[in-house]
C-alpha cells in the first residue's frame, strides 16, 4: 500500500504557488485592476484550499478497498465542485468580484495543481513494488 505523505505534497503545491506568483505578479499588478488582482488573489486561494483537501481525501481513501477507493475521492470530487460553483456565485452576484480575475485563476492554479498532483503521485507510484 502507497502511503501519502501530505507534508512533501504541501512542500511541492507551495513551490509550485511561489513560482506561478513569482511569473505572475509583474504583469498582474502593471496592468490589472485592483478588482481584477483582488479577484485573482481569491481565486487562487479558492483553489490551494481545494487542492489541500483533495490531497487529505486521497490520503484517506489510499487505505481503503478499490470500490471504497473511487466512492470517496470521485464523491469528494463532485462535492467540492458544487461548493467552488456555489462560491463562485456567491463572490460573482453578492459580493460582485470581477468575473475575469477569478476564472482566470481558478483555471490556471486548477492546472497548476493538477500537474503537481501527476507528479507526485507519479514519483510515488514508481517507488512501488509490483
Amino acid at each position: 500500500m502507497m502511503k501519502i505523505d501530505v507534508k512533501r505534497f504541501l512542500i511541492y503545491a507551495l513551490v509550485a504557488v511561489v513560482v506561478v506568483w513569482l511569473l505572475i505578479s509583474y504583469p498582474l499588478f502593471k496592468f490589472a485592476s485592483v478588482e481584477f488582482i483582488k479577484s485573482f488573489i481569491v481565486g487562487s486561494l479558492i483553489s490551494v484550499i481545494n487542492s489541500i483537501i483533495g490531497i487529505f481525501i486521497l490520503k484517506q481513501g489510499m487505505a481503503k478497498s478499490n470500490k471504497e477507493f473511487l466512492k470517496l475521492t470521485i464523491g469528494s470530487m463532485g462535492i467540492r465542485l458544487f461548493v467552488i460553483a456555489g462560491v463562485i456565485f456567491l463572490l460573482l452576484k453578492v459580493l460582485n468580484f470581477e468575473i475575469y480575475g477569478l476564472i482566470i485563476s481558478l483555471l490556471l492554479f486548477y492546472f497548476v495543481f493538477l500537474g503537481v498532483e501527476v507528479l507526485f503521485l507519479g514519483k510515488l507510484t514508481t517507488k512501488r513494488e509490483f
